[in-house]
């Protein structure tokens, strides 16, 4: 009976499959249930690769002995079968029938387990099996049949990806990644034909069936390379069940959803172009469909060039829907590489007053606004039309940047306690950023508004606002939630800084202060108190002793997570050796310390007892059982340090001795540009004393910091999950 049952069976499937001349059912109830599975030989098909899998037992036919059926396996025997005979095969919960003839039966061999690598497809070198109910198509069928992308899948095989999940101790927690996905996506050529949906759904529930049994094994027995087989045909599947997905078939407020998370999930500018332009050329009713959202258009970045016909477009298309606008004349233009220097155009007054002409009658849409220019003359003509224009009504986010020279907003061009171009001449009451850089406003028409981030750059004296108007803008924003002052703040008062009543922030978490003398930093942080800051920014002050902010910044900030010093001067002395441990010691919660050409004798406060600092009427830390007294820690939780153009040794130093005083150091990031032979040696060592080292490709945001954003956000009551654009 073994004999009749491969007679039969294994011939004529081959044929059945190439033909497709198969007749398909739903039977009510499984037809069979085998315990055995045979493999054909290559040699014996007419197929040019792959492995097909059948059942040894067909309905009606008797279990074979034993003996009779290694031989038949061994292929010691060729028996033959009656013609006329119809033969019944079940795949999982469907049934194959067809009528056959006499036909010998090719060369067997008994079924083992194959190589359980993390394999996206069976292969002659690596053939993978399944569910022992089922069968496999070949490699020739499947082609047909559209079930996969056969190259993309040996593409996507050999992938980084792919060899770290083969090594992987927990596949079954990765085989879900994203990250294989969109490498197996990015590697598909497109369809050429429609896919046969009943093929893909015996595909699939092979695959579920086999998933069954792994997991099935894996209860109460954990075997690695069962996990790892099970982690492939879940991925399998899961590549299956998309591809199968009727996506044109859904409801037309479905698929506008969808088309939203396409979009707004982009990671940058150029990525969001190609997915609202992509899918309006899939078909015909993906067009209209994306073409009838006006909200997959309204997110305007003029990055093609003049006379920008396809932003322009875009602007058409988002139709009355809430615009966000950004013009960056020294955005890299598509299709360039990030390293490429190119001689970027500036805009002129005429091409900048084509774009005016466009977004004026349309400023009530207006919700973002974001322009980076270069030439004083476009500034002066954008900032005109725009405070001539009708009411901003939504308008949320207003910046205005200025690239070129002098570095200052001239004094000439500021008239009185502040510049000479209002904003807008009508009330901006959803205004919450406001973004200023090398330019100035009328401040005395600032309408006031409950800002939640004020940026103010590069302004001479006479383009700041007043102290009185800063206290006032301040006294008017109790949300404010990032204040950055580079070169600009409120204007020096005759007033003696205890003089200045200071307005309470209890909602600033982010404070950047740079470029400017000591004397006027403590000038603006006599006019608040922010006791929440969680970030903390000291960028470029140099040129002269910055000791005393120090001295009156300690206890300010008692809950900074993250601290950032670049370039700040400080004079080697015993007083302010004790300011600067004080300072730290102030802020005990500090988790990442990223600094930049500062100086060795700030970062050998970290190290010092602070004992040694402290009045005589401080109490030192003492054991709980009143043994021996136990040595105090600056900033005990610091855990990471990223460093930039430092010092040789420096940071050296600084692992070396917080290993030594019992805290050390977790994790220490470098960027690649800062890497030199001496770096590279230093970091090596480095290594002995810390858990992790990173060398990073560029200046980019540490694990650390999006944890500690993500805190600042929450610390609000705000449920939400900091998400940073990568750019």
């Amino acid at each position: 009976m073994a004999g009749t049952a491969a007679e039969i069976l294994l011939p004529i499937l081959p044929r059945i499959l190439e033909e497709r001349r198969v007749q398909i059912s739903r039977p009510k109830k499984p037809l069979l249930c085998t315990s055995s599975i045979v493999r054909v030989s290559r040699s014996a098909l007419p197929l040019q690769r792959g492995l097909l899998q059948i059942p040894c037992r067909v309905r009606g036919a008797r279990s074979p002995p034993s003996h009779r059926l290694r031989r038949v396996f061994q292929g010691r025997e060729t028996p033959t079968a009656p013609n006329n005979v119809i033969w019944s095969l079940a795949c999982s919960e469907y049934k194959v029938s067809k009528r056959v003839g006499s036909l010998p039966v090719p060369h067997l061999r008994p079924w083992s387990r194959a190589p359980l690598a993390f394999n996206p497809h069976p292969s002659s070198e690596l053939p993978y099996t399944y569910h022992r109910q089922s069968f496999n198509y070949s490699e020739a069928d499947i082609r047909k049949d559209s079930l996969v992308d056969f190259a993309a899948m040996n593409a996507l095989a050999q992938h980084s990806a792919f060899n770290h999940l083969n090594g992987s101790s927990t596949p079954l927690r990765q085989w879900n990644d994203d990250h294989l996905i969109r490498a197996y996506l990015k590697t598909c050529s497109e369809p050429q034909s429609e896919p046969d949906p009943v093929l893909f759904k015996t595909r699939i529930d092979m695959f579920k069936l086999r998933i069954s049994e792994l997991r099935k094994m894996l209860v109460g027995d954990r075997n690695i390379d069962t996990e790892r087989e099970l982690a492939a045909v879940l991925f399998k599947r899961k590549l299956l069940a998309w591809m199968s997905f009727p996506i044109r078939d859904l409801p037309t407020e479905i698929l506008t959803t969808i088309f939203r998370f396409v979009v707004w999930s982009s990671s940058g500018a150029d990525q969001a172009t190609q997915h609202r332009l992509w899918l309006t050329w899939v078909c015909r009713r993906f067009r209209e469909v994306a073409l009838g959202d006006q909200t997959l258009w309204n997110s305007v970045w003029f990055r093609d060039s003049p006379p920008w016909r396809r932003s322009l477009a875009f602007i058409e298309r988002a139709g009355t829907a809430p615009l966000d606008i950004r013009i960056n004349e020294k955005e890299r233009p598509e299709g360039v590489p990030e390293n490429t220097r190119t001689n970027l155009p500036v805009i002129t007054v005429p091409q900048i007053n084509l774009i005016l002409d466009v977004l004026i009658p349309r400023i009530r849409q207006l919700r973002i606004l974001v322009v980076v220019l270069e030439d004083m003359d476009v500034i002066e003509t954008f900032m005109r039309r725009f405070s001539e224009a009708g009411p901003p009504e939504i308008l949320e986010r207003f910046e205005m940047h200025r690239t070129g020279a002098p570095y200052l907003w001239p004094p000439e061009k500021s008239a009185g306690s502040g510049g000479h171009m209002p904003l807008n001449r009508h009330p901006a009451p959803k205004l919450r950023w406001l973004s200023l850089n090398g330019l100035t406003i009328d401040w005395n028409t600032l309408p006031p508004t409950n800002l939640r981030t004020i940026d103010l750059r590069r302004m001479c004296f006479q383009a700041c606002p007043t102290s009185a108007r800063w206290s006032q803008m301040l006294s008017a924003s109790p949300d404010l939630f990032k204040l950055s002052l580079d070169a600009a703040g409120p204007q020096w008062t005759s007033q003696r800084l205890g003089s200045i009543r200071p307005v309470s922030l209890p909602h600033l978490r982010d404070l950047i202060i740079g470029d400017m003398s000591c004397l006027f930093a403590l000038h603006i942080l006599a006019h608040m108190e922010a006791p929440r800051v969680m970030s903390l920014a000291l960028m470029t002050l140099t040129g002269q002793d910055y000791g005393p902010l120090m001295e009156i910044m300690t206890g300010r900030f008692p809950e900074v997570r993250l601290l950032q010093i670049q370039g700040m001067e400080l004079n080697k002395t015993d007083v302010n050796m004790m300011r600067t441990v004080k300072w730290f010691e102030s802020m005990p919660r500090l988790k990442l310390f990223k600094f930049s050409q500062t100086k060795s004798y700030l970062l050998e406060a970290l190290l010092a007892d602070p004992r040694q600092y402290r009045a005589p009427d401080e109490m030192d830390v003492q054991a709980a059982d009143g043994g021996q007294e136990v040595r105090p820690v600056v900033c005990p939780e610091l855990t990471a340090v990223y460093f930039h153009t430092q010092g040789d040794g420096d940071v050296l130093m600084l692992a070396k001795g917080r290993k030594e005083i019992g805290a050390p150091l977790k994790k220490v990031y470098m960027p690649s540009t800062n890497q030199t032979p001496a770096t590279t040696q230093e970091m090596s060592m480095i290594r002995e004393f810390v858990e992790q080292c990173f060398i990073t490709p560029h200046m980019i945001v540490t694990e650390e910091e999006d944890v500690i954003h993500e805190e600042m956000a929450n610390s609000l009551g705000l449920a939400v999950k900091w998400r940073r654009y990568k750019r």
